[in-house]
């Protein structure tokens, strides 16, 4: 091979690297620090899945976004160094035995095609990212929030009373809204004048003083529903709680109310949704609307 067929592009080896993390490195004959490379491109989607299984906590939410920080400064760095080691290669590269085409080729189609099939199983089985865009659900999630749900936990688990799901709604296409289930299969669920009624016991709620979460003319109140409370805002403009005649939540369904009870649209409107409807469980909010206070886990 002669001088210039030797001579490494830095514009090929950034190229390479951006196909697949490591691969420029090869291409200038550093085949160890290639591979590792390569090797810990791959690793982003095990170690989310991993994250996914342990109990919800903030610390959990930093090392997710510390991981997607890490990748993508994986890719710069290899792209950053890969640009270095082919001007210091010189003129006279002596290619390797797997300085190949063939070698170039297979990795890249891995390069391209595994971070593509990852973030689709990831999005669809793990975690995915949602925006919500009203107050349904305020004082826990607002208008403007972006927060993950969980997939993993929900597929392997029955939702709970007080748990906040994500679902698709029926008989809107392609829609997902976010509630609070409060009724399982079996329970006897109803609303009457604002209050709810689960097997024939009324919610008790605790009226929070001079809440901050409350905009004017809302008042703020813990609930509490089979041994956990959360917040629930109640007035706030005309609107009026529906009520909802005492029913019996069918076999893989589920009754959900909005926080927000007298401006969401739930089940008192729609009816029951099923299991097989529901996402995924509402787990962390990494981009409040608001204060940076509410960043991480869900708070009750």
């Amino acid at each position: 091979m002669n001088e210039a067929q030797s001579k490494r592009s830095p514009w090929v080896a950034v190229a390479l690297s951006l196909v697949s993390t490591g691969l420029g490195h090869i291409y200038c004959g550093r085949i160890v620090r290639g591979l590792a490379l390569f090797c810990a491109s791959l690793l982003f989607a095990p170690f989310a899945f991993v994250l996914a299984l342990l109990a919800p906590a903030t610390p959990v939410l930093v090392l997710l976004i510390l991981a997607v920080l890490g990748v993508v400064g994986l890719y710069l760095f290899a792209a950053v160094d890969a640009w270095r080691l082919s001007r210091a290669a010189g003129e006279a590269f002596t290619p390797r035995d797997y300085n190949r085409p063939v070698v170039y080729l297979l990795l890249g189609l891995v390069g391209l095609i595994y971070p593509m099939a990852a973030v689709a199983y990831l999005r669809g089985h793990v975690f995915e990212a949602f925006l919500i865009p009203s107050g349904d659900m305020a004082p826990t999630l607002l208008a403007g929030d972006r927060f993950l749900v969980n997939k993993v936990v929900t597929a392997s688990s029955t939702p709970e009373r007080g748990d906040v799901v994500v679902f698709r709604v029926p008989e809107r296409h392609g829609q997902n809204w976010v509630k609070r289930v409060i009724g399982l299969p079996g329970d006897r669920v109803a609303v009457r004048d604002g209050e709810v009624f689960v097997n024939g016991k009324k919610l008790e709620r605790d009226r929070v003083p001079d809440s901050h979460l409350a905009p004017l003319g809302s008042q703020v109140y813990a609930e509490s529903l089979a041994g956990r409370r959360y917040f629930v805002q109640l007035g706030g403009g005309d609107a009026k709680a529906a009520d909802f005649a005492e029913k019996s939540v069918p076999e893989g369904s589920y009754f959900v109310l909005g926080d927000n009870r007298d401006h969401s649209l739930d089940s008192r409107a729609f009816g029951f949704i099923a299991r097989g409807d529901i996402v995924g469980g509402a787990a962390y909010i990494y981009l409040p609307a608001e204060s940076w206070g509410r960043f991480g886990v869900l708070r009750p």
